[in-house]
Protein backbone atom coordinates (compact mmCIF):
# COMPACT_ATOMS: atom_id res chain seq x y z
CA UNK A 1 0.00 0.00 0.00
CA UNK A 2 1.38 3.41 -0.92
CA UNK A 3 1.51 6.24 1.58
CA UNK A 4 -0.75 9.22 1.09
CA UNK A 5 0.56 12.77 1.05
CA UNK A 6 -1.19 13.34 4.37
CA UNK A 7 0.55 10.34 5.96
CA UNK A 8 3.98 11.50 4.76
CA UNK A 9 3.29 15.05 5.92
CA UNK A 10 2.32 14.06 9.47
CA UNK A 11 5.23 11.60 9.79
CA UNK A 12 7.54 14.41 8.70
CA UNK A 13 6.52 16.47 11.72
CA UNK A 14 8.36 14.02 13.96
CA UNK A 15 12.12 13.95 14.39
CA UNK A 16 12.50 10.48 12.88
CA UNK A 17 10.16 8.23 10.89
CA UNK A 18 9.72 4.52 10.15
CA UNK A 19 11.64 3.38 13.23
CA UNK A 20 11.87 -0.39 13.73
CA UNK A 21 10.97 -1.83 17.11
CA UNK A 22 11.50 -5.59 17.05
CA UNK A 23 9.38 -7.02 14.23
CA UNK A 24 7.22 -3.88 14.12
CA UNK A 25 7.79 -0.24 13.27
CA UNK A 26 6.42 3.04 14.49
CA UNK A 27 5.51 5.79 12.03
CA UNK A 28 7.45 8.53 13.79
CA UNK A 29 9.28 9.54 16.93
CA UNK A 30 8.46 12.84 18.57
CA UNK A 31 11.10 15.06 20.19
CA UNK A 32 9.74 14.12 23.63
CA UNK A 33 10.50 10.46 22.90
CA UNK A 34 6.93 9.37 22.25
CA UNK A 35 6.18 7.08 19.31
CA UNK A 36 3.24 8.03 17.08
CA UNK A 37 1.14 5.79 14.84
CA UNK A 38 -0.34 7.79 11.94
CA UNK A 39 -3.49 6.22 10.49
CA UNK A 40 -5.71 7.08 7.51
CA UNK A 41 -8.23 4.28 7.91
CA UNK A 42 -9.95 2.20 10.52
CA UNK A 43 -8.31 -0.93 11.87
CA UNK A 44 -9.74 -4.08 13.44
CA UNK A 45 -9.51 -4.15 17.25
CA UNK A 46 -6.85 -6.88 17.23
CA UNK A 47 -4.58 -4.71 15.05
CA UNK A 48 -5.11 -1.64 17.25
CA UNK A 49 -4.10 -3.70 20.31
CA UNK A 50 -1.05 -5.14 18.54
CA UNK A 51 0.18 -1.72 17.43
CA UNK A 52 -0.33 -0.23 20.89
CA UNK A 53 2.48 -2.46 22.15
CA UNK A 54 4.87 -0.33 20.05
CA UNK A 55 3.29 3.13 20.04
CA UNK A 56 2.47 5.84 22.54
CA UNK A 57 -0.23 7.75 20.67
CA UNK A 58 -2.46 7.75 17.60
CA UNK A 59 -2.95 10.47 14.98
CA UNK A 60 -6.03 9.70 12.87
CA UNK A 61 -6.96 11.30 9.56
CA UNK A 62 -10.56 12.37 10.10
CA UNK A 63 -10.60 15.22 7.60
CA UNK A 64 -13.21 13.63 5.31
CA UNK A 65 -15.53 12.80 8.22
CA UNK A 66 -15.25 16.37 9.53
CA UNK A 67 -15.68 17.94 6.08
CA UNK A 68 -18.88 15.93 5.42
CA UNK A 69 -20.26 16.73 8.90
CA UNK A 70 -19.96 13.13 10.14
CA UNK A 71 -17.58 14.51 12.77
CA UNK A 72 -18.87 17.84 14.07
CA UNK A 73 -17.03 19.50 16.95
CA UNK A 74 -18.54 22.27 19.09
CA UNK A 75 -18.08 24.17 22.34
CA UNK A 76 -20.59 23.72 25.12
CA UNK A 77 -20.49 26.45 27.78
CA UNK A 78 -20.71 23.92 30.61
CA UNK A 79 -19.07 20.80 29.20
CA UNK A 80 -16.32 22.24 26.99
CA UNK A 81 -15.39 20.87 23.58
CA UNK A 82 -17.67 18.03 22.40
CA UNK A 83 -17.74 15.86 19.30
CA UNK A 84 -19.91 13.24 17.61
CA UNK A 85 -18.39 10.90 15.00
CA UNK A 86 -20.91 9.01 12.88
CA UNK A 87 -19.64 5.87 11.12
CA UNK A 88 -16.53 6.05 13.31
CA UNK A 89 -13.65 3.59 13.22
CA UNK A 90 -15.01 1.13 15.76
CA UNK A 91 -11.74 -0.79 16.07
CA UNK A 92 -10.35 2.13 18.07
CA UNK A 93 -12.80 1.42 20.89
CA UNK A 94 -10.02 -0.77 22.35
CA UNK A 95 -7.37 1.97 22.12
CA UNK A 96 -5.73 2.80 25.43
CA UNK A 97 -3.21 5.33 24.10
CA UNK A 98 -3.97 9.03 23.54
CA UNK A 99 -5.72 9.85 20.24
CA UNK A 100 -5.54 12.99 18.10
CA UNK A 101 -8.10 13.43 15.31
CA UNK A 102 -6.97 15.55 12.37
CA UNK A 103 -10.08 17.58 11.53
CA UNK A 104 -8.61 19.90 8.91
CA UNK A 105 -5.23 20.32 7.24
CA UNK A 106 -4.42 22.39 4.19
CA UNK A 107 -1.32 20.73 2.75
CA UNK A 108 -0.24 23.93 0.94
CA UNK A 109 -0.51 26.36 3.86
CA UNK A 110 0.00 23.94 6.75
CA UNK A 111 -3.02 25.40 8.53
CA UNK A 112 -5.52 23.13 10.19
CA UNK A 113 -6.94 21.76 13.43
CA UNK A 114 -6.57 18.62 15.50
CA UNK A 115 -8.81 17.34 18.28
CA UNK A 116 -7.06 15.71 21.24
CA UNK A 117 -9.60 13.20 22.52
CA UNK A 118 -9.96 13.42 26.31
CA UNK A 119 -12.82 10.90 26.55
CA UNK A 120 -14.96 8.94 24.12
CA UNK A 121 -17.69 6.35 24.11
CA UNK A 122 -18.42 3.99 21.22
CA UNK A 123 -22.06 3.08 20.63
CA UNK A 124 -22.82 1.11 17.49
CA UNK A 125 -21.65 3.12 14.52
CA UNK A 126 -21.36 6.39 16.51
CA UNK A 127 -18.72 7.73 18.85
CA UNK A 128 -19.26 10.70 21.15
CA UNK A 129 -16.77 12.41 23.38
CA UNK A 130 -14.86 15.39 24.64
CA UNK A 131 -11.58 16.89 23.62
CA UNK A 132 -9.27 19.85 23.21
CA UNK A 133 -8.63 21.57 19.89
CA UNK A 134 -5.06 22.34 18.78
CA UNK A 135 -3.86 24.14 15.67
CA UNK A 136 -1.74 22.26 13.16
CA UNK A 137 1.11 24.67 13.98
CA UNK A 138 0.89 23.73 17.66
CA UNK A 139 0.86 20.01 16.82
CA UNK A 140 3.91 20.40 14.56
CA UNK A 141 5.78 22.34 17.25
CA UNK A 142 4.94 19.73 19.87
CA UNK A 143 5.96 16.81 17.68
CA UNK A 144 9.15 18.39 16.32
CA UNK A 145 10.36 20.58 19.20
CA UNK A 146 8.48 19.32 22.31
CA UNK A 147 6.73 22.66 22.81
CA UNK A 148 3.76 21.89 25.09
CA UNK A 149 0.31 21.86 23.53
CA UNK A 150 -2.19 24.48 24.66
CA UNK A 151 -5.91 24.08 23.93
CA UNK A 152 -7.47 26.53 21.47
CA UNK A 153 -11.02 27.79 21.67
CA UNK A 154 -13.20 26.87 18.73
CA UNK A 155 -13.83 29.83 16.48
CA UNK A 156 -17.42 30.54 15.55
CA UNK A 157 -18.11 29.19 12.09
Amino acid sequence: MTESGWHKEIKGWGVESEVRIGNRRTDCYLRCGKRAEVQSRGLPPVEVMAREAHTDLWILNCRAAHRTNRLPVWEDPELGCLFRWDHSWQGFAVAKRPVYLNLELNMQTGKGRFLEVTAWTFDGYRTVGTGQVHTAAAMRSWMRYDIPLAAEKLAAR
